[in-house]
């Protein structure tokens, strides 16, 4: 059966039935707000930081098959019947618009999609939505080139990593889920010594260690300064000095130094054994999100324990994330462990776009998250459901994202 919330009598909702985005053309006379939210720079870094700067703009549009056709916004809404075990909410009350999918974990598993099955590499939602998924809605922050923004693990291999203490979603095997603030720790040891790396599938930048594992692609694409090392089953298999872009085993990875971080690798040889240990650490001391077959980090946390407990300071988010309305896309849990797919429009006459505390009270109150974290927003929230856009993305079109997390049948 499904399940239903008392905080429900606290929010205006409407099902679909009634409320559509059409509502946008019917209700000309709504806020607008064109207050600028760019999560094409979501770490706020600068050109010499850590990462590299993002083209703000996206303009460059999806591609298409021939005789495929983009999704278009639902003017009707598939059925939903109670057997199913999904619920399809609408919100409409103070110029905001949101939807939420929520699906029983008991029929339904979450799984993260990579676009294009790697790093780098970007698609739209629509475009990682299998046949066979009920949901599929954007996930991690990224790079112009697909780069994961986020300490991201599929299918037990890490994706991507971060620099800063961010919140994520863990998914274990049997289905059930940890949300929690958490860094990442990567560490190589070889002859006696011991390198903390800078990151997983990232631009390697100078006197830096990164390591490249097979959701990278083919090879490192790296350029030709420093070296190499490619390991399989924990032994040096080759070592290539002034040589890079080399190829990435399916069963091992590419150690990747530059400058000052090369030196750490001369007394190597082949043959050398070296051991890679990674712990993803949770910070708030709750479960361990070793354990999670899947992860997504993005964030801040917007619904802790039933409490809307908003991280985005903590977590060391810009202004243009942190303040501002904004389109907002964000993943959660109900008190029975049912999963939460959630996205509000915004910079529309429709729906003006919600602030992150807003959007917080939302989740609970209207959708029923006792745990949720927020996801990558603005032009990139979209949502599929049972092969139809829910929400109208605020660019106009799809825009072409890192990832997605999805909902599939068990």
């Amino acid at each position: 059966m499904i399940k239903k919330f008392a905080a429900l009598l606290t929010a205006t909702i409407f099902f679909i039935s009634a409320q559509s985005p059409a509502f946008a053309e019917e209700n000309p006379d709504v806020e607008t707000v064109d207050k600028p939210f760019s999560e094409s720079s979501p770490e706020g870094l600068q050109p010499d930081e850590k990462f590299p700067t993002l083209d703000p703009s996206y303009h460059d549009l999806p591609t298409y098959e021939e005789g495929e056709e983009p999704p278009k916004p639902l003017e009707e809404p598939p059925p939903v019947e109670e057997v199913e075990g999904l619920e399809f909410l609408v919100y409409h009350q103070d110029g905001i618009m949101a939807f939420a999918i929520i699906a029983d974990h008991e029929k339904y598993k979450l799984e993260p999609v990579l676009a294009r099955g790697r790093v780098p590499g970007r698609a739209t939602v629509s475009q990682m939505n299998s046949p066979d998924a009920i949901a599929t809605i954007n996930a991690s922050y990224f790079g112009v080139s697909g780069v994961i923004y986020g300490n991201t693990k599929i299918d037990g291999m890490t994706v991507g990593t971060t620099y800063f203490t961010r919140s994520a979603i863990g998914i274990n095997a049997d289905g059930s889920t940890i949300f929690g603030r958490q860094t990442y720790r990567g560490v190589l040891q070889f002859n006696g010594k011991e390198v903390i790396i800078n990151g997983v599938n990232c631009e390697r930048e100078k006197n830096s260690v990164v390591v490249y594992n097979a959701w990278n692609g083919i090879t490192t694409g790296t350029n030709n300064s420093g070296v190499e090392l490619v390991v399989r089953n924990g032994e040096v298999q080759n070592i290539f000095w002034g040589k890079g872009s080399n190829t990435i085993p399916y069963d091992g990875y590419v150690i990747s130094a530059h400058g000052t971080a090369a030196e750490n690798f001369k007394s190597v040889y082949d043959g050398d054994l070296i051991t890679f240990d990674e712990d993803y650490i949770n910070v708030e001391f709750g479960e361990d999100f070793n354990q999670a077959v899947h992860i997504i980090g993005a964030g801040p946390t917007l619904v802790k324990n039933g409490e809307v407990y908003v991280t985005a300071d903590a977590e060391q988010f810009p202004a243009d994330i942190r303040v501002g309305r904004a389109p907002r896309s964000a993943v959660g849990v109900t008190q029975y462990g049912d999963y939460i797919f959630a996205v509000a429009d915004g910079r529309q006459a429709h729906s003006k776009g919600c602030t992150l505390l807003e959007w917080a009270y939302i989740l609970r109150n209207a959708f029923g998250a006792v745990q949720a974290i927020n996801l990558d927003g603005g032009g990139s929230t979209e949502l599929i459901f049972k092969g139809s856009l829910v929400n109208k993305p605020s660019d106009g079109y799809e825009r072409l994202v890192g990832d997605a997390l999805t909902i599939l049948r068990k």
